[in-house]
């Protein structure tokens, strides 16, 4: 199993930096970039279409929108114009 350090590693080394990423882009990145073991590719659970390792992903990334350590759309959104 990829594990959040791993998953992160991977984010920070082949994504650009302050640019907006769309989900299916970053997904598509750790998809092709890491090597994915058997319980990776198990669904999360059974009424989940997701695999674990993309279910790591998006949990990953609202964690660290939640502590600032990335922006996603709602942050921005959510913030007045100036």
């Amino acid at each position: 199993m990829t594990d959040d350090a791993t998953l992160w590693k991977a984010l920070q080394r082949w994504l650009p930096k302050k640019t907006w990423i769309p989900l299916q882009e970053i997904v598509a990145t750790v998809r092709s970039r890491l090597l994915l073991d058997r319980e990776d590719l198990q669904r999360r659970s059974l009424t989940s279409g997701l695999p674990r390792w993309e279910s790591n992903v998006r949990r990953l990334l609202h964690a660290k929108a939640r502590i600032g350590s990335i922006r996603s759309r709602e942050w921005r959104a959510s913030r007045p114009l100036a």
